[in-house]
Order: structure tokens, then sequence, then C-alpha cells
């Protein structure tokens, strides 16, 4: 029994990218805070809840060093007078002052290297759970296109001839070739195809279910294969409008009724997918259209077929467990097939570069205030004062980076280091306030106790004068 068809292929569903636990853990907030933006927002807080005590012991052990180098300022201006040609000796009159005012230039070194660790596994968490967020739209938009699609197409049992296993539905009618065989409203027919093996074909009596699969009975796994009804779509179609669309676009040059009726249903699964990126899925925050994509003007929320490749750098998992690029789930025939009715995505820019103007200047304003913080012992650091002019470069190269870096890297990144940003300077001068007036209350203090020396001191001395010229009167009245 040979049906006027025309085959249907779906889009690949189920595929994935593996995250660590640490991912999950990623993944686990931002989905539940439910907005992604505010969820990156939100996993920004607990990063820094996390690394703030190492922060924090660092940036006070920092300031407090620099407060040091500051009290032994005259004397390291003294050093530098004195060695101006000889770093070498500098150096090391500088460490033997340091050493007796208690400064260690080493303090910080530990909890900066514990906080830039965690820093580093979180950030390749958090760009990990990027690709995945941004590959599990698409999972989402392919499971929607094929959904609309097989609307029109029955779901049968997936019946087998025989099998070892007691789950599997085994055939219990006596069956005969091309005699079809009705079953909770759907039909099955056994027929050999022309390469000798043995399938089952899976149609439906509705007439306005025009789509059809077939599927080997001589393997255990079931693979099943899509067709379309030309004669039902469009030979013995009843509604008048589907006729008078398919008219249309046979009426182009070229146009052939296989090709007509294949782009006709595919366009229930673009319009669907659509739909669904618009309405039920929001990757969108403030201004950013998609937050997995850069903020700048040339991205577009969906991305050319090109683009949308070359931005998935993880394999990808598909459901069977074997791993795949994403080229191989996604041919470019299937990725403009499902994004058909998003040309205005396509085109329209995806961000305008302010995230990144303001993430580069609260870097260069954290810089900033680092370097103020840390001034005596850059200043002092070295004969030539090399250490300020280094800092000053880092405050410039730091955005710098960025800025070029920041192009390319999501807009989700993005916010987390803007967040970051923020709640650095945030801690930097809290801590700094802090530090400042403990420092403050010590000097007045020390210089209290030095005042409360000398005074008594001093009224010894004018008592004792005042005796020796009481006696050197008495002694010449006589």
């Amino acid at each position: 029994m040979d049906l006027l068809s025309v085959a249907l292929p779906l889009l690949e569903e189920g595929f994935y990218i593996n995250l660590n636990w640490l991912g999950q853990v990623v993944r686990w907030i931002i989905e539940g805070v439910g907005i992604v933006g505010a969820g990156v927002v939100v996993f920004t807080l607990v990063l820094k809840l996390i690394t703030t005590p190492f922060d924090v012991y660092q940036r006070v052990k920092m300031r407090k060093q620099s407060l040091i180098m500051r009290d032994m300022k005259d004397d390291l201006e003294k050093l530098q007078k004195q060695y101006a040609n000889d770093k070498q000796t500098y150096s090391i009159k500088m460490m033997e002052l340091q050493k007796k005012n208690g400064y260690s230039m080493f303090g910080a070194c530990l909890p900066m290297i514990i906080s830039f660790v965690i820093l580093i596994v979180a950030i390749s968490a958090f760009q990990s759970f990027s690709q995945y967020a941004n590959l599990n739209m698409y999972e989402q938009m392919a499971h929607t296109y094929n959904a609309a699609i097989l609307e029109y197409a029955p779901e049968g049992t997936d019946y087998r001839l025989s099998s070892k296993d007691e789950n599997t539905p085994i055939v219990t009618w006596t069956w005969d070739y091309n005699e079809p065989h009705e079953d909770n409203g759907v039909v099955y027919t056994i027929f050999k195809g022309t390469d000798g093996i043995n399938r089952m074909r899976v149609t439906s009596p509705e007439k306005s279910d025009f789509i059809y699969y077939e599927y080997n009975l001589d393997v255990d796994t079931v693979e099943r294969s899509y067709f379309i009804d030309t004669d039902l779509l469009y030979t013995n179609q009843q509604d008048p409008a589907i006729k008078a669309a398919l008219d249309e676009l046979l009426s182009a040059e070229g146009a052939t009724l296989e090709s007509v009726s294949l782009a006709y249903v595919q366009d229930f699964g673009a319009r669907a997918a659509a739909e669904w990126f618009r309405t039920e899925n929001d990757p969108s925050f403030l201004w950013i259209k998609n937050v997995w994509y850069p903020d700048v003007s040339y991205a577009h929320p969906i991305q050319s077929y090109s683009d949308f490749t070359s931005s998935f750098s993880n394999r990808i998992i598909r459901a069977d467990g074997t791993e795949a690029g994403i080229g191989d789930i996604f041919s470019e025939a299937d990725y403009n097939s499902m994004t058909l009715h998003l040309g205005e995505e396509k085109e329209q820019p995806n961000g305008y570069f302010i995230l990144i103007i303001i993430t580069i200047g609260l870097m260069v304003l954290q810089q900033f205030i680092m370097m103020k913080s840390q001034k005596e012992a850059n200043q002092y650091q070295t004969v030539d004062g090399q250490g300020a002019k280094t800092q000053k470069i880092m405050m410039v190269m730091m955005p710098l980076i960025y800025a070029i870096t920041g192009l390319m890297w999501t807009a989700a990144f993005s916010i987390y280091i803007a967040m970051s940003s923020i709640i650095g300077i945030l801690t930097t001068l809290i801590s700094n306030f802090f530090i400042d007036r403990s420092f403050r209350k010590k000097e007045e203090k020390e210089l209290i106790e030095k005042y409360q020396r000398k005074v008594p001191t001093a009224v010894k001395e004018a008592k004792e004068r005042k005796q020796d010229n009481s006696k050197k009167d008495k002694t010449s009245k006589k």
C-alpha cells in the first residue's frame, strides 16, 4: 500500500550540556529566581558572600600595611634619596625598616589566592551554565516546533512482532501485509518495504491528520520516520482556506506539491517556536534582549547560523548519551526552519554597549580606590616609585582588557562583573573607613600617652628649677 507522501524531518530533542555540581548550584539559583538577570545578581551575591571573609581580610591587611608605610614615610623618603642609584641596597634597607615596624608584604597573599581560586572555579561553572541555558532555550524551541507539527499526526503504541522485554507491546491480532488494523482510534498497517524489511505504518482515520509515521519492525529500537500524506493535505483537502493557501504557494515558480507541502507543515512548527520564544521564554533583562549574548548592537537575540554554532564550545550530550557538536544537532536548514518567524529578532540589536560602558566605569573606579588605598605602599615599594606607576597602568589595562573581552562575553557575565565591582568598591570603602578610624584612635592614644609622659617630667623639672632658684636667693642674701 503506497501513499503519495513527502518525508517530514523533525528536529532533534533531548540534547544538553553536562554541568558539574557547582554548575548545578548556579542553575538552581538562577532558575529558582525565575528572572535570568535577577538570578545572575543573586548568584553574584551568594558567591561574594562566600569570598567576602577572604576579601575583607585581604583589604584590611593591605590597608593596614599601607598605613604602616605612611608612618614610615619620612624614613623611606630619606632612604630613597640616599640610595637613589642603588635599587638593591634600597630594597634591603627598606625591608629592614619594614620588619622593624611590623610590615609584611606577604600578609594578604594567602586570602587573596584562596579568593582568586574560588572565583576562577565559580566563573568557569557560570560560563558553562551560560552555554547550558542558551542551548536549553533552543532545545525547548525544537520541542515546541515538533509538538506543533505532530498535532496533525497520530500517537500510537510502538508494537513489535516479538521481543524479549516483557514490557514491550506485542502485536496480538492476526495480521496480514497491507491489512489495516484499528486500535484505540489509531490505524496500524504492516507492510514489507522495497528493501524487504517489515515495517509498521501508523495513520489516523481522521482526515485532518495528514501526517503519519513508520518504523522498522525488524530491530529492537523504534525510530519513527514521519511523512506528509499529500493526498489528505492537498488533493482531498476539505478546508477551502487551506486549499487556497496551498494553491497560492504552488503558483510560485519552481514550486512542487512536495516542496509546498513540506514548507506549509514546517511553518506550523516555526510559528509555534516563535510564539514560545516571545511569550513563554524570556532571556531579556532591562534593555538587553538575550542575556546569553553580548550587550552589543551587532549581536542579535537570535543569531545567524554561523554565530549560533560558534557560541558553543562545550560538547553536547544527545538523548541517547552520545556526544556531538552543535552542527551535528542542528543543520543550517533545521535552524533556519525553526527560526523562520523570528526575523525581527535576527535583525534587532541585542544591546547598546550600555552594560559594557557601566562595567568599565565601575572597574576604573574600583582600581582608582584601591590605588588610593595603597598609595604609600606603591610609592615606596621601589626607590624610583615604579610601584605607583605600575598601579596606574593597571588602572587602565584592566578595564581595557575587559572592554575587549566584554564584546564577546555574554551579557549575563557582564552583569556578574558589574555586580562584583560594586560589591568590591563598597567592601573597600567600608573597610578603609573603619581601619582609618582605628588607626586615628591609635595615633591619638599614642599622642596622649606621649603628652602625659612629658607633662610630669616638665612639672618636676620646673619644681627643681624653682627650688634651685630659691636656694640661690637665700645664699645671695647671706
